[in-house]
C-alpha cells in the first residue's frame, strides 16, 4: 500500500513555487525599467541642473592621463652575498640574490628562470640523510654542501647544477620533484 499526500499540500507548495518565481520577475523587470536612470542624475540637483543636451558629453581626455596614478614598475631587490668568495657555489652565481630567505619562505613558491623553486625544510631530514658532503647551513639559512652549493631536489641527475635566485648555485642531492620544480632545502 502506498501513501499518497492529500492533493491540497501539493497545489500549496506549487502555488508558493508560482509567487516566487512571479516576484523574481517583478523584481528583474523593475531593475530593467530603472536602468536608463543613472546614479549621478538620482542625485542631481533638479533646480540648477542644465537641461540633458547643454551638460558636457562624458568623454577621455588624454592630457589627463599623462602622469601615471599608481607605480607599476616592478624593481628587483640585490642583496650582497654575505658568504665566504671562492667557493664554487657561491662564485658561479655571482653573488646577487634576488631574494632574501625571508622572500622566499613569505612567499613559498618563486618562479625564476624557468624553473619553480618551493622551500623544504631540513628538520624533516636532519642530520646525514641525504650524505652531502660538508654538509652545512650557510649565514642565510640555506643547507649547503662543503663547496658552497645549496641542497636542491629535483628530477634531474644528482649532480646536476642549477643557477637560483637565491646568490648561490644549487645542486641536485635529492628527488622528491618533477620537471622544472626544485625543492631547495633551508634551515
Amino acid at each position: 500500500m502506498s501513501h499518497v499526500s492529500p492533493p491540497h499540500r501539493a497545489h500549496g507548495w506549487s502555488r508558493a513555487r508560482g509567487a516566487g518565481a512571479a516576484a523574481a520577475v517583478l523584481v528583474f523587470l523593475g531593475t530593467a525599467a530603472m536602468a536608463p536612470f543613472s546614479v549621478p542624475d538620482a542625485f542631481a540637483d533638479t533646480i540648477t541642473a542644465a537641461p540633458l543636451d547643454q551638460r558636457q558629453q562624458q568623454g577621455l581626455d588624454p592630457s589627463d592621463s599623462a602622469a601615471p596614478v599608481v607605480d607599476t614598475g616592478v624593481t628587483a631587490a640585490v642583496i650582497e652575498e654575505k658568504s665566504a668568495k671562492g667557493s664554487a657555489g657561491a662564485a658561479a652565481s655571482g653573488g646577487k640574490a634576488l631574494y632574501t630567505l625571508q622572500q622566499f619562505l613569505f612567499s613559498g613558491v618563486v618562479n625564476w628562470g624557468g624553473y619553480k623553486f618551493t622551500y623544504y625544510s631540513q628538520q624533516v631530514l636532519p642530520g646525514a640523510g641525504l650524505q652531502i658532503p660538508g654538509r652545512h647551513l650557510n649565514t642565510d639559512g640555506y643547507v649547503s654542501d662543503g663547496d658552497g652549493y645549496i641542497v636542491l631536489a629535483g628530477s634531474a641527475p644528482k649532480g646536476t647544477v642549477v643557477d637560483t635566485p637565491f646568490g648561490y648555485q644549487g645542486k641536485i642531492y635529492d628527488r622528491g620533484t618533477v620537471g622544472n620544480h626544485l625543492d631547495v632545502y633551508i634551515r
